[in-house]
């Protein structure tokens, strides 16, 4: 990968506070998250070049889609579709005040944002529990936004390469939940001894030359819940079904 689409890739992290060096209070939460709830699992692509601006000006909801699929399944619906200094956002408001419980966005630049905000965990089983974020949810997350990604890249020309990111705020004794059949979920009698996170907030990225086909995009996002599920200390299989008629396989939800 050049060095200048690298570095171009890296001020684009900084402005929405997925950097390696961005402060860990600040971490995921910059951009147009500075209008949502606390920051939980963030999924973003940029593009070769942050800088153009392949998206041209048309009514927001032209541009996207309040439900996204994910094979036959939806992502929950954002309520309102406009658009911004940087682009489009959908977004579903939060049940107290004005901030925005999840977003999706397509930046000017092509690239898509997904911000899963209260999808993408909470304190479980109960408010005063250890928080816990929802693994096959985010996993579904990514997969919507993958192929969101495909299909802007289809209707825009958005030249690549491409850069993959999920970044995980306030990860630091933080479990996941929301795994595949089998597992052993937080609160449940077999959750003794669960694994966390050590670190303050989990990034992962990953660079591609092309963008993925409709395989390739699951691929892609069953590869995050892989790392996703090791860098929460577990085995890297538990987006997958463990036990079941689907044992080894991804069903999202």
């Amino acid at each position: 990968m050049q060095r200048d689409v690298r570095e171009a890739w890296e001020r684009e992290q900084q402005l929405l506070g997925l950097a390696r060096d961005t402060s860990d209070d600040r971490f995921a939460a910059e951009g147009l998250a500075v209008l949502a709830v606390e920051p939980t699992v963030r999924i973003v692509v940029l593009p070769g070049d942050p800088a153009a601006q392949p998206v041209g000006a048309a009514e927001p909801n032209s541009v996207l889609p309040r439900v996204v699929k994910v094979g036959s399944m939806s992502l929950p619906i954002q309520h309102t579709i406009r658009g911004t200094a940087s682009g489009y956002v959908a977004y579903a408001d939060a049940s107290e005040g004005n901030q925005w419980a999840s977003f999706i966005a397509l930046h000017w630049h092509g690239g898509v944002d997904f911000y899963l905000g209260t999808e993408g965990g909470r304190r479980w089983p109960a408010e005063t529990g250890p928080r816990v974020v929802f693994l096959k949810r985010s996993v579904a997350w990514a997969w919507g936004a993958f192929d969101l990604q495909r299909q802007a890249i289809e209707q825009y020309s958005i030249a690549g390469p491409y850069r993959a990111i999920i970044g995980v705020a306030n990860t630091a004794g933080t479990a996941l939940g929301n795994l595949g059949v089998g597992w052993a979920e937080p609160g449940s009698p077999m959750s003794f001894g669960r694994p966390e996170a050590v670190e303050p907030r989990v990034l992962l990225t990953e660079d591609l030359a092309e963008w993925p086909d409709a395989d390739g995009i699951e691929a892609l996002a069953l590869r995050f819940g892989a790392r996703l599920d090791l860098a929460f200390g577990g085995p890297g299989r538990r987006h997958l079904d463990h036990q079941g008629p689907n044992a080894g396989k991804y069903v999202a939800q």
